[in-house]
């Protein structure tokens, strides 16, 4: 849409956050509430968009947002109507803005989508959303005739008949710039955008209203109490989205799923789980309960049970847990099983492979078909530089086994239990003992 840019107004302070990041800054479902009104602005055509923020937060905006926006400074926290004044020169050469308030995490494209067009096919100078309801108390309320709206009482009392506003304005720029400078200032000093209603009624200009009746869409934030609840409701919107393509979520209330997370088909959350970043799972797989998977991959007919995984990839056929963590740059390839309270970092394990519970594998390269015994560490710090272990296939490390780093073990070498090695091993080789000898026979 060449002709439409999207005016994001957060140039408030925030001050009923009780936060010292601005609130259009919080994260719900991974992604911050100022990226999540660009996305659904995105999608519904709008190509060229521009935000007002707090001049203090200008550098955190420009590093949290990662679509390309233009950032425009308020200096002074005066009111959503001079907000829209210092955007003039940003605004002027379209010939429509798409206004929104800066706080609305649940608007849609499709909502979005509705208001453009009926904008466009009206006579109105601007056209804005309405919504009723209880939950929305506070709001302003339109006094209207037929569809059009005369004027808004700030904060009036209202009926569940009412209808309210939404702070979702479809704009013509060249009546909008006539009508800025002309705006009433409220008690508080601030400018009210909504002042322009009754500019507009005095010159018999229409502004026009579309209905959204009960929808959550128009939900605002301005305390932490409010981002809790809806983090709530998108969390669910989420969650049913999935289930809705054949994921099966046992409990979508203890289950905690980001924007970004892609999951197959016949795959099963368990409670109390949480996906985030761009995750993706794929078909059959058992995650949770109480799992953490972060930024990974995770490939078919793997089972991850009351584990933490973080930017890994984990590949098809493989069991891990429960109270396992796989850290970042960890890879592991199929069929491979890993027992309880496991602790792998940044290594390579082969196909076929086995870890015994209370292992510590970090820094290392092992092999297909390699079994590591219960309680095996590799011992990769010496306290000022981290080394790297090789293991070859087909070998076996006994329990409690310790591989002093930077260490090569060939293939097929056995390691007795309770070992400490500290040489590199040949192919083929039996070693046992503290430190480890090789037997002869």
């Amino acid at each position: 849409m060449k002709n439409w840019i999207s005016l994001s107004l957060s140039g408030g302070k925030s001050s009923r956050f009780k936060s010292t990041s601005h609130k259009a800054l919080h994260l719900i479902a991974g992604k911050n509430i100022a990226s999540i009104i660009i996305d659904q602005v995105i999608q519904s055509g709008i190509v060229d968009n521009a935000i007002v923020v707090p001049k203090e937060h200008v550098t955190d905006f420009k590093s949290k947002i990662d679509k390309k926006i233009s950032i425009i400074p308020q200096s002074k926290a005066t009111g959503t109507g001079d907000a829209i004044k210092i955007s003039i020169n940003t605004i002027k050469k379209y010939k429509y803005s798409l206004i929104i308030n800066g706080d609305l995490p649940l608007i849609t494209s499709k909502m979005l989508k509705k208001i453009i067009i009926a904008h466009e096919k009206s006579q109105s100078v601007m056209t804005l959303a309405a919504v009723s309801g209880d939950k929305y108390k506070g709001y302003g309320k339109l006094i209207t005739k037929g569809n059009q709206v005369l004027h808004i009482e700030e904060r009036k009392s209202y009926t569940a008949a009412d209808y309210l506003n939404a702070g979702i304005y479809a704009v013509n720029n060249e009546w909008l710039i006539d009508n800025i400078n002309k705006l009433n200032k409220a008690k508080t000093n601030e400018l009210e955008f909504t002042s322009i209603v009754k500019i507009a009624t005095k010159k018999d200009q229409l502004i026009k209203f579309i209905d959204f009746k009960d929808t959550d869409e128009a939900l605002q934030i301005n305390t932490g109490e409010q981002l809790a609840s809806v983090r709530r409701i998108i969390n669910n919107i989420i969650c049913i989205k999935h289930i809705s393509k054949g994921v099966e979520i046992v409990d979508p209330s203890t289950t905690y799923i980001d924007f970004d997370v892609k999951i197959g088909k016949n795959t099963i959350i368990k409670p109390n789980s949480f996906i985030t970043g761009k995750t993706v799972i794929k078909n059959n797989c058992s995650i949770g309960p109480t799992t953490t998977i972060n930024k990974s991959i995770i490939k078919d007919d793997t089972i991850i049970e009351s584990s933490k995984i973080n930017n890994a990839e984990i590949n098809k056929n493989i069991q891990i847990g429960p109270f396992c963590q796989i850290r970042p740059g960890t890879k592991i390839l199929n069929n491979v099983k890993i027992g309880s309270y496991v602790e792998i970092k940044n290594s390579l394990i082969g196909q076929n492979c086995h870890i015994g519970h209370f292992s510590y594998i970090g820094d290392t390269h092992i092999e297909e078909s390699v079994n590591i015994g219960a309680g095996t560490v590799t011992a990769n710090y010496d306290g000022k530089k981290k080394y790297k272990t090789y293991i070859g296939k087909n070998t076996f490390i006994g329990s409690n086994a310790t591989l002093v780093a930077p260490i090569k073990l060939g293939k097929n070498v056995f390691i007795g239990a309770g070992s400490v090695v500290i040489n590199n091993v040949n192919d083929n080789q039996t070693l046992v003992g503290n430190p480890a000898k090789s037997l002869k026979k």
